[in-house]
């Protein structure tokens, strides 16, 4: 939090004067109430810190202008303490004072990056406990002999009238008089983790509801952004967020105090870039070109830096000029150009945000091509299920041993429940994993392909029938000649799970490529799926010797070719985003999301090999039917 022009002593001046007059402003109630002093030793420090702030900005290098008009201020409030005037004409006077010197000096007052709260959790364990209590009820074993008693983070009536901004000054230069030290020997990243986490802990009764909490963190931001959130009181932040109409303020504060982006951490970073440009823009204007090159610098390691990954993924030359537009904003400013030149530069900078924030946004797949994808896949899993049932059962006809139904009947309905408890399952992991979405999604996606690319060569394999049929009759033989059923109820068990185990894998991949608006669709899929599958059966109960089996499982083998070419493409496109996988610009931008195709030799090059490898197995697939048939 270094100021531009300014020494490193007077830059912590400053900052202890923003401290000393947020203390005065909340705790002058301490001293003084009804126009009486009500403790004299927190008068006297009133007074002392009043004098010292005066002191603080009288030997200090501000420009003489506003030197003066901050120590009138100052004055006026020395004054007022005197005079034991109410706290709303002191915080009034306090706060007057501290915007002046905070615009004056240019004095930086929220963080760069949204602060880690797990983080602030951990720092406060640390350092905090001993004194405030594992909770922050003010109650740790320390905490019986001091004086002042250590604050309650769980009042709610003191906790709303202070800021993280001021929680951040008063861990970062602690507390004269108090057994509050300071904390200047961790990073201005650890103390705004530790200030936003202090700020937390009275509403973590209330943050249990994540999932809808964290909705609520996106509106809420779009009415406030990171600098008010560290520097408002919970008070200023309530009128704020209180002109959204379509949502509880209460609930949108506590959203902003206990969530962080998340998933939507790359577009807060392009918004954090646009701020810093249009701060560029107003510092230039002012004529503080140092503070000017500060943001346009900040904007691009702190902005376009952390999306750098997903951007050159879906547009490498793009992102390529992006970067070169950053470097031009700050040259022309470094160069103190044209005050026009240099407002032309940021607003192509921002235009070119804007475009960035475009092409950041998921595609996913449509309705229908996801209806379409999952009913081909549950029809291709559930036939293949049903015809190995099928055959089962005609066996154990054929053989007279009717006890052996019930085991067969109840191997698949226990694997189908299984099924269904591992689709929930593996969709609570994706659910709590959104940090770490784009890598899950690729990873998801590849696997899927792997086992498509066996499953397709499977069926090109077993699309004769006599393949599969004597596969079926040797297994089940050995079991019904020794009269085993538990072996007959764990093999229908094993051939419905692998199919429902199949089946989960292939649709949580098209559910994680799939809107989130549409993802009705899945289920829709699926039932038109086993619609299919039950007339299906009954025609093969009339019609079994003339239905073309071998047509089925063909057809259901080039569905999956076309979706193991989509997921790896879109697969590998996430491992990029993630900026786990290089970038290579294609030399054809051409993009069509919904196929999984992107302007990267990367990913077009695993589309085109896992392509040759398919049809290369289904060619040996064929010539090893062809051989059979002959």
């Amino acid at each position: 939090m270094n100021l531009s022009g300014f020494s490193q002593s007077e830059n912590k001046n400053f900052q202890t004067t923003i401290h000393l007059l947020d203390y005065i402003s909340r705790d002058y109630t301490a001293a003084v109430q009804n126009g009486k002093v009500i403790d004299e030793g927190e008068f006297a420090e009133m007074q002392e810190f009043s004098d010292k702030v005066y002191v603080l900005i009288e030997e200090s290098d501000l420009p003489q202008d506003n030197k003066l008009l901050i120590l009138s201020q100052l004055k006026e409030l020395g004054k007022q303490i005197e005079n034991k005037s109410p706290h709303k004409s002191i915080s009034t006077l306090a706060q007057q004072a501290r915007r002046e010197i905070i615009k004056t000096t240019g004095l930086k007052t929220a963080p760069l990056i949204w602060p880690d709260l797990k983080n602030g959790k951990s720092l406060y364990v640390q350092h905090c406990t001993p004194c405030h209590g594992v909770n922050g009820g003010g109650d740790g074993k320390l905490a019986a002999g001091l004086k002042p008693a250590p604050t309650n983070f769980l009042n709610a009536n003191l906790m709303r009238e202070i800021s993280p901004f001021q929680a951040y000054n008063t861990i970062k230069l602690g507390v004269e008089g108090t057994a509050m030290q300071s904390f200047a020997t961790l990073s201005d990243k650890e103390i705004w983790d530790l200030a936003f986490y202090i700020k937390a802990l009275r509403f973590t009764p209330q943050a249990d509801k994540n999932n809808e909490l964290h909705q609520k963190f996106d509106q809420a931001n779009n009415t406030v952004n990171l600098e008010e959130v560290a520097t408002l009181s919970d008070e200023e932040l309530i009128k704020r967020l209180s002109n959204d109409d379509s949502a509880d303020p209460e609930l949108l504060l506590t959203a902003l105090r206990t969530q962080s982006p998340g998933d939507n951490a790359q577009k807060y970073s392009l918004d954090k870039a646009r701020n810093y440009l249009k701060s560029a823009l107003q510092n230039y204007t002012s004529g503080r070109y140092s503070s000017a090159r500060e943001d346009a610098l900040a904007a691009y390691l702190e902005g376009i830096e952390p999306s750098e990954a997903r951007l050159k993924a879906n547009a490498p030359a793009f992102t390529a000029s992006l970067e070169q537009q950053m470097f031009k904003i700050r040259e022309v400013i470094e160069k103190k150009g044209d005050k026009t030149q240099v407002e032309k530069e940021i607003d192509n900078g921002l235009a070119m945000l804007g475009q960035a924030e475009e092409m950041m946004q998921d595609k996913k797949f449509n309705y229908w091509l996801s209806f379409a994808l999952s009913a081909s896949i549950m029809l291709r899993e559930g036939l293949e299920a049903f015809l190995i049932l099928a055959l089962i059962l005609a066996l154990i006809r054929s053989s007279g041993l009717k006890k052996a139904l019930p085991w067969v009947h109840g191997g698949w309905i226990t694997a189908i429940l299984l099924g269904v408890a591992g689709w929930f399952f593996s969709d609570w992991v994706i659910g709590i994993s959104g940090k770490n979405r784009e890598i899950m999604e690729g990873m998801i996606s590849l696997v899927a392909v792997i086992v498509l690319a066996f499953v397709g060569f499977w069926l090109h394999d077993h699309s004769h029938a006599k393949n599969w049929r004597k596969f079926i009759e040797e297994k089940i033989g050995k079991q019904l000649k020794k009269d085993k059923m538990f072996g007959i109820a764990f093999f229908s068990f094993m051939v419905v799970f692998r199919e429902a185990f199949e089946s989960i894998l292939f649709l949580q991949a098209i559910s994680l490529e799939t809107q989130p608006a549409h993802q009705s669709s899945i289920g829709l899929g699926v039932l038109a799926a086993f619609v299919m599958i039950a007339l299906f059966a009954i025609l093969f109960v009339r019609y079994s010797k003339k239905i073309p089996v071998r047509q089925l499982f063909r057809y259901s083998a080039w569905a999956i070719t076309l979706l193991a070419l989509i997921l790896i493409g879109k697969g590998v496109h996430s491992i990029q985003e993630a900026g786990w996988l290089s970038v290579t610009g294609f030399p054809v931008s051409v993009s069509v999301d919904w196929l999984g195709i992107y302007p990267t030799f990367e990913t077009v090059a695993a589309q085109v090999v896992l392509l040759v490898l398919m049809l290369l197995l289904y060619y040996i697939s064929y010539r090893r039917v062809r051989l059979i048939s002959v």
